[in-house]
């Protein structure tokens, strides 16, 4: 018992640590962004942020989450293709949990570490994914104890805050595991 009260915790404590970390720098250069950049400039740079998140805590085995043009999933694995034709998975698969829409063309991808998710969603129409090689239209963190942050968030309240176009919304999410059966944040 008091093992999985210490795993509990040392995963409480990597998820503020991400949030202290990440969230808090994605803000801000979404504010100073406003005024020191122009606004493809922001654009750029934003995602620019959101896919080093991605290198950092998401690392595909070969490659950078900056060079992929697309993402499909095959036989349960995420797989990122390059210009070059080239393809990687990620470094650590049993990280990539689920996803919206076809295994050819997902709409979304949601990753895992350490209880928090993290959804890519892609959008080659959308505002952001109609410029980028990727197509990604957002990047997006859930963490499922966001009470770390906002206390006064209704209990069992998924708060999602996006690390592309900058904000905080709240709502639950469905996607469709990896094994094919429902997967809700």
């Amino acid at each position: 018992m008091n093992m999985s009260t210490e795993q509990h915790q040392q995963i409480d404590q990597s998820i503020y640590n991400f949030i202290k970390q990440v969230l808090p720098v994605a803000a801000a250069e979404q504010t100073l962004g406003n005024t020191a950049l122009g606004v493809e400039q922001q654009r750029m740079a934003s995602m620019c942020y959101a896919k080093q998140v991605l290198d950092t805590y998401f690392p595909l085995s070969q490659g950078s989450h900056q060079d992929v043009r697309s993402y499909v999933v095959y036989y349960n694995q995420l797989l990122a293709f390059f210009n070059d034709g080239t393809q990687s998975g990620l470094a650590q698969p049993k990280q990539f949990v689920a996803l919206c829409g076809h295994k050819c063309e997902p709409s979304s991808i949601v990753l895992k570490n350490n209880g928090f998710h993290i959804e890519i969603s892609i959008d080659p129409r959308g505002e952001y994914g109609s410029r980028d090689c990727a197509n990604i239209e957002d990047v997006q963190v859930e963490a499922a104890l966001m009470t770390i942050v906002n206390t006064d968030q209704p209990q069992g309240q998924h708060s999602w805050a996006s690390l592309v176009k900058g904000g905080i919304g709240r709502g639950d999410k469905q996607f469709t595991a990896k094994d094919g059966s429902d997967y809700s944040l």
